[in-house]
């Protein structure tokens, strides 16, 4: 792995921790492929549909707690521990992220680990497959 390989792989990762955070439905609908295999942390495979339709429901839930103050909302997401390893135009990529949730002033924390499968194709990078779990 040449060192731009890491770097274009790494870019890709940062604009898709962005568009998590961001919780931007058109960047997301753009870097997962139309036939990602995605196996959350219950152990269900999901495919595009339901991805997006999490992404929706994750928007819906923001706005509402920003008009209901008190009502339990994702405050942060933290990402680390990036590892990036590429093979011609496929990359694998772990890393390990927190969530803050914030509920009646107090903050809970979730850490997972999750490894994407990044995939060139015509249209630039996508991630093909990932792979989500929770942490202890």
């Amino acid at each position: 792995m040449s060192i731009q390989d890491d770097r274009e792989v790494s870019a890709q990762e940062q604009q898709l921790t962005d568009a998590t955070r961001a919780i931007d439905i058109e960047a997301l609908d753009r870097i997962y492929a139309d036939d990602i295999i995605f196996t959350g942390v219950t152990g269900a495979i999901c495919d595009k549909a339901s991805v997006m339709d999490e992404a929706h429901r994750g928007r819906a839930e923001r706005e509402k707690a920003s008009a209901n103050p008190g009502t339990p909302a994702v405050v942060d997401y933290q990402k680390d521990e990036l590892r990036i390893t590429r093979h011609g135009d496929t990359a694998v990529a772990s890393f390990r992220f927190g969530i803050t949730i914030s509920a009646d002033g107090k903050g809970l924390v979730r850490r997972y680990r999750t490894t994407n499968v990044w995939v060139k194709q015509s249209g630039g990078w996508k991630v093909i497959a990932a792979h989500t779990a929770a942490l202890g």
